[in-house]
């Protein structure tokens, strides 16, 4: 192997893992924790109304303010979550329930990236793990 390959196999990890730290020490400004997250979900609004949401939006009820309200051009119902100040949840943990809420009442289950790894876990492959760990925390809902 050459020597730039040499070098490449060394830094790149090191280079991800910096990138991993600075995000992890980044912390949220005060318009972020207030922010609203949506989700468009297809069920009509008066089913959702007349049970509780399901999933992981359960579990942080009590943390944040939910809203539901019929969706634009009768495609369904909207779920809205805001974090309150002063609450203990995370816009990360926010979207997390939101897609997985989402698909268990579009789908019935939630498929997650996680699971028996097909790997042994190295430093090379560490950066691929912390994304994937991390990975439904943001993107798209």
């Amino acid at each position: 192997m050459s020597r730039t390959g040499k070098l490449l196999l060394i830094a790149v990890p090191v280079v991800a893992g910096a990138a991993v730290a600075a995000r992890r020490r980044r912390v949220p400004g005060a318009g972020e924790q207030r922010r609203r997250h949506v989700v468009t979900v297809f069920r009509p609004l008066a089913e959702l109304q007349a049970e509780p949401l399901p999933g992981s939006l359960k579990e942080i009820a009590d943390d944040v303010e939910i809203t539901l309200s019929a969706a634009p051009g009768g495609r369904g119902t909207e779920i809205a979550v805001r974090i309150p100040e002063g609450s203990s949840v995370s816009s990360g943990d926010v979207r997390r329930a939101l897609r997985e809420t989402r698909s268990l009442i579009e789908v019935g289950d939630v498929l997650l990236p996680y699971g028996p790894p097909t790997t042994v876990p190295t430093l090379l492959n560490r950066p691929l793990q912390t994304a994937t760990r991390h990975g439904r925390e943001g993107g798209l809902l």
